[in-house]
């Protein structure tokens, strides 16, 4: 199963693409809903790994990274 990221709520917002350390904001699945928002501490990389793993576990087909 391969799972979307989307990244252009957090490249308009920043007016760069995600990187480095930080704590990052994702919305898991396409429908907006307070409970699909998933936090990651971190390197993004490896926050989005966190991300990709929660998506799949809830059988969810994308992820946005928030702003």
């Amino acid at each position: 199963m391969r799972i979307l990221v989307n990244t252009m709520q957090y490249e308009f917002a920043h007016g760069k693409l995600p990187r480095g350390d930080g704590g990052w904001a994702f919305q898991i699945g396409s429908k907006y809903d307070v409970d699909k928002i998933f936090f990651a501490q971190g390197k993004f990389s490896v926050a989005k790994k966190i991300a990709i793993a929660e998506a799949k576990k809830r059988g969810e087909l994308y992820v946005e990274v928030l702003s």
